[in-house]
């Protein structure tokens, strides 16, 4: 649990950090124009109340998407993303860093095309005797049942592919490519037009797209696993998404990708393919040959649109050497492929873990490359996994469009996991390489059987997990769920593992669960943005297939500690308070707040741990205004007994103090003429205890309205 909670802080304090921009001269996107480091994501709940929440931190509102409810804030100057976010918390469903340090997965140098070995079908490519990979998952068995990717639609999420190349797209029409989108100009681009970015840098998309999709037995180069049967119209059609590439060569943005996905999902038509009015021109299949860096709530949403939308989503799992969580691989719902050598064992440079779906070949596999010099190559890495995958689920796709079904993404995964071929290996290496190497002949077998809905495999389950403050009551508190809380799902039956975080709304989604029982492991809370110890929680949670559960878990949180100021320093003086206007925006009549007694926090910002620990809100009251207050920790389970004071406008003046005995402490104030001001509410541990357990619950009536009952 402590390294699941160490991997997100790390990948908190990366995003935070300055990181290299693209220039520029990549296209009018807010994204190239303002400086990166203030740039802050943030998932709005309702656009009405965007402006508003811009101003609570000075920033302006320079980019939507409305279909994800996400904005793009330009902060500031001297405000930093994580005090940002820690301000607009109570406002938003999350704030992050808009990251540019996400990349293709390294590949290996081009090196001459010499493979040889057994020839694989009876297509006519002049290469295709060297593409090993082709036999292994039976590929010229799923051709010769007529599976070769009619009329499914794969977008390619990469660096653009050279649609001048015949494999890739036919000459000079290019018929079976269709219109992409530069995530660099946020501009889509006709089949035609030229190479989006520089074609002798960017060569990864080209690799991708030739491994899914290169036009088969059309006499030229190589073959691909839906490329067709020699007619251009009846290969699987490729959409182009660039996410890399622009004028330098680098990353588009969180932003402009989870846009980039949003479009490429729609299609031209703007329409999402669960509209009635849809055309059908958005993407079947999301290729993600891509990743790293650190958690998105933005990107999981965009992916979550896709899956929605019944999308199928596949991604690489990395080539990091060993068991390690990558993104977006990780995410529920998406496809995770680890790679295989020509020995069905693990590659020694594949990702692997519990995380991962399915492996497919990727070592040393010819290709397509840029349309320069020989025009192949030796692709590689999970990179070329992946989109062998891709190009096995549009084969399977298409057969059960051909039979009238329409199934979901995890059907589509279902088929191909259930005719997957044994990975060899030691046990504690292929546990984590996924249901086996794909197999296209048998899962094209598969899929010809399934003429009804009743025989499709049974769908997935969609889990929403949520961690509620301990001290809070949800009905009345002004944040009662924990942000940033990792949250991992294990299955109970097979160790399947699926990761997602808390937002500050029970949204933790995890899309396409494995039917069964889980653990549902919490931990954290995030001690980078909140106070509070770490207090990692665990349940069990029943998903049968096609549910939809709700899983709450309880955590201890401060999440108040550093909210008054620009720098971090804990709320313990009225110096320090936490402003409640300033952090909540217009305040209710009444309502709660949940927090806890815990020095034990933010060491990483240069806060020493130690104590006590003393927590000071600051409320504004108007001329003959009453202020009711209650607080208590042991009357709502808590270990500590609360001491209640307000203390005056000047900081020093206790005008009322009261200490929980058998009941909450309580106060009630009213405001005497020249009196108005800005008033300090002051929780202090009656013991000078702290810690775990120590959680407390602090309730709040303004104008003379009571505190609410607890």
């Amino acid at each position: 649990m402590r390294q699941i909670l160490l991997i997100v802080l790390l990948s908190l304090l990366s995003a935070c950090g300055l990181q290299t921009r693209p220039s520029a001269q990549d296209g009018s996107s807010p994204a190239f124009t303002i400086p990166q480091e203030r740039q802050l994501v943030v998932g709005y709940r309702d656009s009405a109340n965007l402006e508003a929440i811009a101003r609570q931190v000075g920033a302006r509102v320079v980019a939507t998407i409305p279909q994800l409810k996400a904005a793009l804030l330009e902060l500031p100057e001297g405000l930093s993303q994580a005090q940002a976010a820690r301000r607009l918390v109570a406002q938003v469903r999350y704030a992050e860093a808009n990251r540019f340090d996400r990349q293709p997965i390294p590949l290996p140098a081009p090196r001459p095309t010499t493979q040889g070995l057994s020839s694989q079908a009876a297509f006519n490519d002049p290469l295709l005797p060297q593409q090993w990979w082709l036999g292994k998952i039976g590929a010229p068995g799923a051709w010769s049942q007529g599976a070769v990717g009619t009329n499914v639609t794969i977008g390619v999420v990469d660096s653009d592919f050279d649609r001048s190349h015949p494999d890739l797209c036919d000459q000079p029409s290019r018929s079976r490519c269709v219109g992409g989108y530069n995530a660099f100009t946020l501009s889509p681009y006709a089949p035609t037009d030229p190479f989006q970015g520089n074609p002798g840098r960017d060569t990864h998309g080209s690799g991708s797209a030739g491994m899914a999709a290169a036009l088969s037995n059309n006499g030229q180069f190589v073959a691909g696993v839906a490329g067709g049967n020699g007619d251009p119209a009846s290969a699987a059609r490729l959409m182009p998404i660039t996410i890399f590439g622009g004028s330098s060569g680098g990353y588009a943005g969180d932003l402009n990708v989870a846009q980039a996905i949003v479009w490429a999902v729609n299609g031209p038509d703007g329409l999402p393919p669960t509209n009635p009015g849809d055309s059908g021109d958005g993407a079947d299949i999301l290729n993600n040959s891509w990743g790293g860096g650190g958690y998105s709530y933005l990107l999981k949403d965009a992916f979550d649109y896709a899956l929605l939308n019944r999308v199928v989503v596949v991604a690489s799992a990395g080539n990091d050497y060993r068991d390690a969580y990558h993104l977006p691989s990780g995410l529920p719902g998406v496809i995770a492929v680890a790679a295989t050598n020509p020995h069905d064992e693990k590659t020694d440079f594949s990702t692997y873990g519990p995380w991962v779906d399915i492996s497919a070949p990727g070592d040393d596999v010819l290709t397509t490359y840029v349309n320069l010099g020989s025009k192949t190559w030796l692709f590689g890495g999970t990179s070329a996994a992946g989109p062998v995958v891709t190009g096995a689920a549009a084969v399977v796709l298409q057969v059960l469009r051909e039979n009238g079904l329409s199934p979901t993404p995890y059907q589509v995964m279902r088929i191909l996991q259930m005719t997957a071929d044994p990975v060899a290996g030691p046990p504690a290496v292929t546990a984590g390489m996924g249901a086996g190497r794909v197999n296209v002949d048998k899962a094209v077998q598969l899929a010809k059987g399934i003429t009804t809905p009743a025989a499709l495999p049974a769908d997935g389950s969609n889990i929403t997990v949520g961690v509620l403050n301990k001290a809070a009551d949800i009905s009345t508190d002004m944040l009662g769920f924990v942000p940033v809380s990792s949250v991992t799902l294990v299955h109970a039956a097979t160790g399947k593992q699926y990761h997602a975080q808390t937002g500050v709304t029970p949204d933790a989604l995890f899309l396409g669960s494995e039917p069964g029982n889980y653990r549902v492991l919490a931990g954290g809370p995030s001690q980078l943005l909140w106070g509070g110890s770490e207090d990692p929680q665990e349940t069990v949670v029943a998903a049968p297939a096609g549910s939809s559960p709700l899983v709450i878990l309880y955590q201890q949180a401060d999440l108040y500690e550093t909210a008054g100021g620009s720098g971090p320093a804990r709320n313990e003086t009225p110096g320090t308070a936490t402003d409640l206007a300033a952090f909540f925006g217009a305040l209710p009549p009444s309502f709660t707040l949940s927090a806890a007694f815990d020095s034990n926090n933010f060491a990483q910002l240069g806060l020493p741990e130690g104590g006590p620990d003393v927590d000071v809100y600051a409320i504004s009251l108007a001329e003959g205004e009453t202020l009711n207050l209650r607080a208590a920790s042991t009357y709502i389970g808590g270990q500590g007994k609360v001491k209640l004071s307000l203390i005056a406008p000047d900081q020093s003046t206790v005008v009322a103090s009261d200490t929980e005995v058998a009941v909450p402490a309580s106060l009630s104030f009213t405001v005497g003429a020249g009196q108005a001001g800005t008033y300090y509410v002051k929780l202090e541990e009656a013991s000078g205890n702290q810690g775990l357990g120590y959680f407390y619950r602090l309730g709040v009536g303004l104008n003379g309205n009571p505190a609410p009952s607890f």
